[in-house]
C-alpha cells in the first residue's frame, strides 16, 4: 500500500475503464490516458491540467489522487467528495479508499475510519478492499489518547467505537482504560456481547493488564505515511539580499527529505515550501496556509525576528511545532511550548563558555566585559550566573557603555594585569583566572583589538574567552604568541570529514551548485525533525520528542536541545599562531 502516491488502478481494470465507459469520446479516452501517463511519472501538476478538464467520474478521482499527491488535502477532497455513489463501483472506492487517506492527513480519523469501515465490509475483497482493511487496523494502533477520543466521538458504528477502544488496550495505563471502556458502555454498545465480556474482565484484572501492557502495542504509523515539512522561507529568487540564505535553506531541507525518503521503505516526507519575504502579514498568511491547506506536521523557519515572533504566536495556535533555524534571540520562545530555536541563543554561548572555563579549565576567578545593550550582554549575564553556580566567583563584571566612552578601556582593562605590584596596589583587586568578552556587532573587532593591545601593554597573559564574533577577524600572531584565546560557536565545518565532502558531491549533483553554509544548517535541522519523526512516528507527539531527541551530530552542527526549546551544542575553539581549532569533545 503506497500511501504518497495512492493506489493506481490495476492496469486490467484501468482499460476497462478506459475503453468501456469512455469509449464513446476517443478525445476523453485519450485524455484520460495522457493525464495518467503523467500521473504514474510523479509530474502531478502537468496530469492536473489534463484532468481538471474532464467533468467524469474518473477524471475527478485522478484530480483528486494528483492534488493528493501534491500535498493539497483539502483541495483533494473538493474533488474526490465530486465522485457520487452513482460512478462506477471500481472509481466510487478508488475515491472512497483516497478520501479516507486525505483524512488520515488532515488529522480526520474518525472520518478516515468511518470510510474505511463502510469499505472494509464490501461483499467482494479486491485488492483495494484487502488495502482498506490493513489501513484501518494500522490507524486504530496509530493514535494517540487525544485523538483516539475525537475518533471515537465522530465514528459512526458502534463496532468501530469497539475497535478503538480495543486497540487502546494494554497501551494506557489501567484507570484510562477503564475509563475508556466506561464511555464505550455509555455509547449504549451492547456490553453482553462475547467481546465486551472478555474486555472487562481484562479491566477487572489489573496483574493481568500490567503483563498486558508491558507486551503491548507499540505505536507504529501506517505503511506509506506522509509527515509534510513546512519550509516558511522568502522566496528565493535572484533578486534580494536573502537569495542565498534562502535557497541555501531550501535545498538543504529538500535534499535531507530526499535521502528520509531513500532510507525509509514505508514512510515519506515532502517538504512545503511558503514565501514569508520580510514581513509579518506574509510570514501570517504562510504559516495558516500550511496549517490549513497542508495539516504541516512542522515548519521550519522563518528568517527574520519580525515574523518569527507572528508565527510563534500562530504555531502554539494551530499547536504546530516551530523550528527556527537561525533565530539566536532570547526572547523568542518565551513561554511559547511549540516554538524551538536549533540555532543557540547568546546565553546559551555564555552557559556553554562558563562550563569550559570552570569544568574543562579549572577556572575559579574571573571578569565578564561587555558592551551595554548589545546581544553580547545576555551572554554576559548567563555566564555569570552559570559560573557562580559551578562553584567560581566573578570578581569583576562589567557591562558598560562604551561607546559613549569612546571605547577607551583603560577604566577597565587595568583590572586585567599580572603584575603583583600593580594588584597589591589596587583596592579588591584579585589574580584573575580569565576575562569572559562576548563583544557583538558591528564595534566587536574594534573593541577586541583594543583589549587585545591593553593585555600586550600590560603584558597580561590572562587568557580571553569570547563569542563568536572573535572567530571573525584576523588577530597578529605576535599577539597570539602569549595570549590564549577562546570562543564560543554555534557551527563549525570540518574540512577533512568524508561525510563533508561526501554531503557536498551529493548536494552538487543534485542542484548543480556549491551548498554554502545555510544549505548544510538546512540539512542539518530537517535531518535532526525527520530522525524524532522516525523514533516517533506520530507526529502529535513531535512537540515534546524534540526536547528528548538524542543529540544530532551534523555536517555543521550539533543539535540537542536537553529538555529545553533552545539548542545547547555549542562549541568550543581555540585561536592560535596555527589557526583555529576545536577543543571541546561533543558526547
Amino acid at each position: 500500500m503506497i500511501f504518497s502516491i495512492p493506489n493506481k488502478f490495476p492496469l486490467h481494470l484501468l482499460l476497462i475503464t478506459i475503453f468501456v465507459i469512455y469509449l464513446p469520446i476517443s478525445v476523453h479516452a485519450q485524455s484520460i490516458d495522457e493525464g495518467i501517463e503523467y500521473y504514474q511519472q510523479g509530474d502531478f501538476e502537468q496530469a492536473l491540467q489534463i484532468f481538471n478538464d474532464i467533468d467524469t467520474p474518473q477524471g475527478r478521482l485522478f484530480s483528486g489522487k494528483s492534488y493528493y499527491s501534491l500535498g493539497q488535502y483539502l483541495t483533494a477532497k473538493t474533488y474526490l467528495n465530486q465522485v457520487s455513489q452513482e460512478a462506477e463501483d471500481e472509481i466510487y472506492l478508488e475515491a472512497e479508499y483516497t478520501t479516507a487517506l486525505v483524512d488520515f492527513q488532515l488529522g480526520l480519523y474518525g472520518d478516515a475510519l468511518n470510510r474505511l469501515y463502510e469499505l472494509k465490509d464490501q461483499s467482494v475483497k479486491t485488492q483495494l478492499v484487502t488495502n482498506g482493511r490493513q489501513l484501518y487496523n494500522e490507524i486504530l494502533g496509530y493514535l494517540t489518547l487525544d485523538q483516539r477520543k475525537s475518533a471515537f466521538q465522530q465514528a459512526k458504528d458502534p463496532e468501530i467505537k469497539y475497535d478503538l477502544i480495543e486497540a487502546a488496550i494494554g497501551s494506557v495505563p489501567l484507570e484510562d482504560a477503564r475509563t475508556l471502556y466506561a464511555q464505550l458502555v455509555q455509547s449504549k454498545i451492547d456490553t453482553t456481547s462475547a467481546n465486551m465480556r472478555e474486555l472487562s474482565e481484562t479491566l477487572s484484572d489489573s496483574v493481568n493488564y500490567a503483563t498486558e501492557r508491558r507486551y503491548g502495542n507499540q505505536v507504529k504509523a501506517p505503511e506509506g505515511i506522509v509527515y509534510d515539512i513546512g519550509a516558511a522561507l522568502p522566496s528565493h529568487s535572484d533578486s534580494g539580499s536573502e537569495f542565498e540564505v534562502a535557497r541555501g535553506l531550501h535545498f538543504g531541507y529538500v535534499l535531507a527529505a530526499e535521502e528520509f525518503n531513500q532510507q525509509q521503505a514505508n514512510k515519506k516526507a515532502f517538504i512545503r515550501h511558503q514565501n514569508t519575504a520580510a514581513n509579518m502579514d506574509s510570514a501570517g498568511h504562510a504559516m495558516t496556509n500550511l496549517a490549513w491547506n497542508y495539516h504541516a506536521d512542522v515548519v521550519l523557519g522563518p528568517l527574520f525576528s519580525e515574523p518569527a515572533r507572528k508565527m510563534a504566536g500562530l504555531a502554539e495556535q494551530y499547536q504546530i511545532p516551530l523550528i527556527a533555524p537561525l533565530a539566536n534571540s532570547d526572547t523568542l520562545n518565551v513561554d511559547n511550548p511549540f516554538v524551538y530555536q536549533a540555532n543557540p541563543t547568546f546565553a546559551s554561548h555564555g552557559r556553554k563558555m562558563a562550563e569550559y572555563a570552570v569544568q574543562n579549565m579549572k577556572m575559579d576567578t574571573l571578569a565578564v566585559f561587555a558592551e551595554k545593550n548589545s546581544l553580547g550582554e545576555a551572554s554576559a549575564f548567563a555566564f555569570r550566573d552559570k559560573a557562580e553556580k559551578l562553584g567560581a566567583k566573578v570578581v569583576h563584571f562589567f557591562v558598560e557603555d562604551l561607546e559613549s566612552e569612546g571605547y577607551d578601556l583603560t577604566d577597565y582593562t587595568k583590572f586585567f594585569t599580572t603584575d603583583s605590584a600593580k594588584i597589591d596596589k589596587m583596592k579588591n583587586h584579585h589574580q584573575l583566572d580569565g576575562i569572559y568578552a562576548p563583544f557583538t556587532g558591528q564595534a566587536a573587532s574594534t573593541l577586541a583589538e583594543l583589549l587585545l593591545v591593553d593585555m600586550e601593554a600590560m603584558g597580561s597573559d590572562i587568557p580571553i574567552l569570547g563569542s563568536q564574533e572573535w572567530g571573525n577577524f584576523n588577530i597578529p600572531e605576535i599577539q597570539l604568541e602569549n595570549q590564549p584565546v577562546y570562543f564560543s560557536e554555534s557551527y563549525y565545518i570540518d574540512e577533512k570529514s568524508e561525510r563533508v565532502e561526501q554531503f557536498r558531491k551529493t548536494f552538487k549533483k543534485r542542484f548543480d551548485t556549491e551548498p554554502n553554509r545555510f544549505a548544510m544548517i538546512g540539512y542539518d535541522v530537517a535531518s535532526y525533525v525527520l530522525k524524532t519523526l522516525n523514533r516517533i512516528e506520530n507526529s502529535a507527539y513531535l512537540k515534546n520528542a524534540l526536547k528528548t531527541q538524542p543529540m544530532y551530530k551534523g555536517i555543521i552542527s550539533n543539535i540537542n536541545f536537553k529538555g529545553s526549546h533552545i539548542n545547547q551544542e555549542v562549541k568550543i575553539f581555540e585561536i592560535s599562531e596555527n589557526g583555529i581549532r576545536p577543543v571541546l569533545k561533543q558526547d
